[in-house]
């Protein structure tokens, strides 16, 4: 505070001096009406760092750390002294370093404009919080700094990880009593279609049934993948596979859920190969159909257009429904995320997209969607051919 309040003075000075400066004609004036305007910025700047509820700390490319405001002092229960000059590596598990590598890579890089993770730092204590940790660059004189939000979620997280082991638990034990309702079901299928005796009411029913529990099925499924990639277990058997065999086996199984209701059309470079879980990426794929059917039961075109970037893929699920506004667009692959607008019925978990995302960035792939309110949607990833 005694920083504000001295640059507070010195530009009320400068202010006083600029007048009679102005007064005169003197010229000089006007670089000073400059370093006016930059004092005003910096007062700004650190009004909001001093009393900002949350740790704020400025860190140089090699992450040393030059400033830090008090909420972060009390966060991790440090003087000041013992901080600046200090790297955050200093407060951090060796484990985690890599989370602040990756922060060093992606920021300095340029390769995005700001960065998120979430990791553990070391209190003065010994004891070890988990933080959220928000960054982006910012300029001053010529030199680049890292401008750091650190908020503790300790507790979120403990909550979250009560949550996912219910969840995980629930979902195992549904999954037993689903596989033998499933196998019946398909067994009473299979009786139907030889007994000529049997109404077409009842056969349409027991399709039904067999359809109602293979969507329940693939919501435990989410389930199940979700607290496995909370817990960072969501593994990939990548090999060497066509994209025209995926398309292939993916649509087979979507067709039966979408009753005929809609055309799927492949379009682009079918052949192109690629390394990848073909099961995880026809997942990520049957999410996107069935999103398409979900949420543009007008489009009766669903298009899976595959373009060869080179080094990479990119498979893109387009229909020609609403379209999406674009105050969801920024949400949409965030867990247990559903938009809400004017689709109410059939929900689901907000699963979905949360786990397709996560796989893709197992596969060092990138994720996304174009859309336009009232023009259609198109959902797409790009994955690496190779290694």
């Amino acid at each position: 505070m005694d920083t504000i309040e001295s640059l507070k003075k010195e530009n009320l000075h400068l202010k006083k001096e600029n007048q009679r400066l102005k007064a005169s004609g003197n010229l000089a004036a006007i670089e000073n009406d400059e370093l006016i305007t930059y004092q005003a910025s910096q007062i700004r700047f650190r009004t909001i760092f001093e009393t900002s509820k949350l740790g704020n700390k400025i860190i140089t490319p090699d992450l040393k750390i030059i400033d830090v405001n008090p909420a972060l002092l009390a966060l991790l229960g440090y003087d000041r002294n013992e901080l600046i000059g200090s790297t955050i590596l200093d407060f951090s598990p060796v484990e985690h370093h890599q989370h602040w590598q990756m922060l060093q890579k992606n920021l300095w890089n340029r390769s995005s404009p700001s960065f998120t993770l979430e990791t553990c730092l070391r209190r003065k204590d010994g004891n070890l919080i988990w933080c959220n940790v928000n960054s982006i660059l910012f300029e001053d004189n010529n030199e680049t700094f890292g401008f750091t939000i650190i908020e503790n979620i300790t507790a979120k997280r403990e909550i979250r990880l009560h949550k996912d082991e219910f969840i995980n638990i629930a979902s195992h034990e549904l999954k037993t009593p689903l596989t033998s309702l499933k196998a019946v079901i398909q067994l009473f299928n299979r009786i139907l279609k030889k007994d000529t005796l049997i109404t077409d009411k009842v056969i349409d029913l027991a399709r039904d049934a067999e359809r109602y529990v293979q969507k329940l099925n693939h919501l435990v499924e989410d389930l199940l993948n979700s607290t496995r990639m909370g817990e960072g277990q969501l593994t990939l058997n990548k090999r060497r596979l066509s994209l025209k065999d995926i398309l292939e086996d993916c649509c087979n199984h979507v067709r039966l859920n979408v009753n005929g209701s809609h055309e799927l059309i492949h379009k682009g470079d079918l052949d192109v190969e690629v390394f990848a879980d073909k099961h995880r990426i026809d997942q990520v794929l049957v999410n996107f159909v069935n999103n398409a059917v979900k949420f543009a039961p007008e489009s009766k075109e669903i298009i899976i257009h595959v373009d060869d970037l080179n080094d990479s893929v990119k498979v893109s699920v387009i229909d020609k429904g609403k379209g999406i506004s674009a105050e969801y667009v920024p949400f949409l692959f965030d867990r247990y995320y559903c938009v809400n607008e004017n689709r109410n019925q059939g929900l689901g978990l907000g699963l979905g997209l949360y786990i397709s995302a996560e796989i893709i960035r197992k596969h060092d792939g990138q994720i996304g969607v174009d859309t336009e309110a009232g023009k259609g949607a198109s959902f797409w990833f790009i994955i690496p051919k190779n290694l």
